[in-house]
C-alpha cells in the first residue's frame, strides 16, 4: 500500500526554537480554523517537566506562527488541584448550541491522568469546567452534535496500563457521563495496535458516518511505537463501528518522527477539512509539531468492514 499521508515540506512546522520562552518540547496540538486563521492549541512542556497549553495562530496554517507567551490553560493553579502537574493534549470541538469552542484535555496530577473540559469564544480566555472523567483516562474527544438529546465523547479509560481500548459515553449536559460502550478494541497478538488504541482528533462527520483517526501502539523489545489508523462510526449511533483500517495508515519515518524525547511517535490531535483534503496536525517524537495532508476519499478507501473493503 502506497503512503497516502503527505508530509508538509516545512515539517516540523513548530519546534521549541519557535517559542517565545524556553521549553523542552512542543507537541500534540488541537487545531481549528477561526476567522480565516488556523489556530493551534499547543501542549508545551517546560524545563521543569510540566505541561501547559498555549495558543498559536497562522494565516496559512504552516508558517509564521504567532504564539501567545501566556498559557491559555496553565497548570499548577491552586484552584485546579487535579491539574497541578499538567494540562496536556487538547482536542477542540465547536458546539453550535453554545456558540463556543469546547476543549477536552488531559488533566495530570498526583491523582493520575484525568479528562478536563474548558470552553472559549476567542482562544484568549478559557472558562474551565474542571474534571469530567476521573483517572485514569486520556484521549477524550467530543462530538459536535447531540444524539437524541445526548452528547457523546470518545475516551481511553484505564490509561496507563492493562487493557486500553477506545470507549464512548453519553451525557445530557457535557458534565455527567454514562452508558459506556467499547468502540474500538486493541489489536490482537502482534498487530500494529495490539498494546493500546486511543482517539486522535475529534470525529469528523462525512456522508458515510463519523470518521475517527486513532493512534495504535505496538511494543518492540520494550519500545513503544505509535502509528495511525482510522475507523468509521455510525452516523446516528456512534458507538457502532461501520468500518476500520486493518493496517496502519501513517507511521514514523522522518528523522524528526523517529528521534526525539519519545522516538517513533506520530500522534495526531488536530484535523481541519479543506475541500476534499484533511490537514492533520500531529506531535512527532513527543518533541515537535508537524503537518500531513491526506485525501478524505483515500482514508475511506483504506477502510474495511467485517466482510471486506468498505464501499
Amino acid at each position: 500500500m502506497k503512503p497516502i499521508f503527505k508530509r508538509s515540506e516545512f515539517n516540523p512546522i513548530l519546534t521549541v526554537s519557535d517559542l517565545p520562552f524556553h521549553s523542552e518540547a512542543v507537541l500534540n496540538p488541537g487545531a481549528v480554523k477561526v476567522d480565516g486563521q488556523i489556530v493551534l492549541l499547543l501542549r508545551v512542556e517546560d524545563t521543569n517537566g510540566f505541561s501547559s497549553i498555549y495558543t498559536a495562530r497562522s494565516d496559512n496554517g504552516v508558517t509564521n506562527w504567532q504564539i501567545d507567551p501566556i498559557p491559555f490553560l496553565g497548570c499548577g493553579l491552586k484552584q485546579w488541584k487535579y491539574e497541578q502537574w499538567g494540562c496536556e493534549d487538547p482536542r477542540i470541538t465547536w458546539i453550535q448550541e453554545d456558540r463556543s469552542w469546547y476543549i477536552t484535555y488531559t488533566a495530570y496530577s498526583h491523582a493520575g491522568a484525568a479528562v478536563g473540559l474548558a470552553k472559549t469564544k476567542d482562544f484568549v480566555k478559557a472558562e474551565r469546567t474542571g474534571l469530567i472523567l476521573p483517572p485514569n483516562n486520556k484521549d477524550a474527544c467530543l462530538f459536535p452534535v447531540k444524539f437524541k438529546d445526548r452528547w457523546a465523547i470518545v475516551q481511553r479509560p484505564n490509561a496507563g496500563g492493562g487493557i486500553e481500548n477506545i470507549w464512548l459515553a453519553y451525557s445530557p449536559d457535557l458534565v455527567h457521563w454514562g452508558q459506556p460502550h467499547c468502540v474500538l478494541s486493541e489489536g490482537r497478538g502482534p498487530a500494529w495496535d495490539a498494546v493500546r488504541v486511543g482517539a486522535g482528533p475529534p470525529p469528523l462527520l462525512t456522508e458515510h458516518g463519523w470518521l475517527l483517526l486513532y493512534h495504535g501502539v505496538k511494543g518492540y523489545a520494550g519500545q513503544m511505537v505509535y502509528r495511525v489508523g482510522a475507523a468509521l462510526l455510525d452516523r446516528d449511533k456512534p458507538h457502532k463501528v461501520v468500518a476500520r483500517s486493518p493496517r496502519c495508515l501513517f507511521k514514523a519515518m522522518e528523522p524528526y518522527e523517529v528521534s526525539g524525547l519519545v522516538p517513533n511517535v506520530v500522534f495526531p490531535t488536530g484535523m481541519i477539512r479543506r475541500g476534499d483534503d484533511l490537514w492533520i496536525y500531529y506531535g512527532a517524537a513527543d518533541t515537535c509539531v508537524c503537518l500531513a495532508i491526506v485525501g478524505l476519499k483515500q482514508i475511506l478507501d483504506a477502510l474495511e468492514t467485517d466482510s471486506g473493503p468498505f464501499e
